[in-house]
């Protein structure tokens, strides 16, 4: 009697399963998917670079938000080493064109590791929204509040996803628990109104930081590193943590 109930007991936990798979949700429709074979890597550069113009406007199945424009409700970035002291909080930010100009270049996966590196190329990432800037560049005091448009041309961006495994209802998943960004802009853009609430210095100053936008951006991407990979890390894992990961990644 007992070995009869556990012949049952296991072809119960195997429907379960069964159920459990069939149930869990798939990749949006029209997603490509690859095996993990020889061109896995070159396969998933196609398939992401159709993937994400797929999600430009969203998708409510998965919780995802539109992308384009992207809508961040606040980034505060902070450089704190000479020859830059600055606090910029940005609120109510729209974030244009990051999706529609991207082009994924290249991967660089090691799945038994759950780490994904990516290249990729954004010909323009513009972010509109409101300022709260104070601190010191190049010894020169600002301050400010008002609206800002910081415009990011022709960037190479790296993106280094490091996930891990878990199981749920004995069906492997993937979360990612990083998402690390690195920016490479050619040119930056900065525009800051009503700095020092006067419009003579405040043009003054928007000069000062274009003719020197290397020096002023290269203090100020870690921190917008930072903050985009929290917010890709946030969208990525509405996929990854829906889908089990052999319906991701074809074994």
């Amino acid at each position: 009697m007992s070995k009869l109930w556990a012949t049952f007991a296991s072809l119960l936990q195997l429907q379960l399963l069964i159920v459990t798979v069939a149930q869990a949700p798939d990749l949006p429709e029209g997603f490509p998917k690859c095996k993990r074979d020889a061109n896995f890597d070159k396969c998933l550069v196609d398939a992401v670079n159709v993937a994400i113009q797929l999600l430009k406007p969203g998708n409510k199945e998965f919780g995802i938000p539109p992308l384009e424009p992207l809508s961040v409700k606040k980034l505060v970035i902070d450089a704190g080493n000479a020859p830059i002291t600055l606090r910029q909080t940005l609120k109510n930010l729209k974030v244009h064109d990051m999706i529609s100009t991207s082009k994924i270049q290249r991967y660089r996966t090691d799945l038994n590791k759950h780490l994904i590196i990516c290249d990729s190329k954004t010909d323009r990432i513009e972010m509109i929204g409101d300022y709260e800037m104070s601190g010191r560049i190049l010894l020169l005091p600002i301050t400010g509040t008002g609206k800002a448009n910081i415009t990011l041309v022709n960037t190479k961006i790296e993106h280094r996803l490091i996930g891990e495994p878990y199981e749920k209802d004995g069906v492997k998943f993937m979360r990612l628990k990083e998402y690390r960004v690195s920016f490479d802009p050619k040119r930056v853009y900065l525009k800051f109104e009503n700095l020092f609430n006067d419009k003579t210095l405040s043009e003054g100053m928007n000069r000062f930081l274009n003719e020197n936008w290397e020096v002023v951006f290269n203090e100020l991407k870690v921190g917008y590193a930072k903050s985009f990979g929290i917010i890709f890390r946030g969208l990525s894992n509405k996929l990854f943590e829906k889908v089990p990961f052999d319906s991701i990644f074809l074994s």
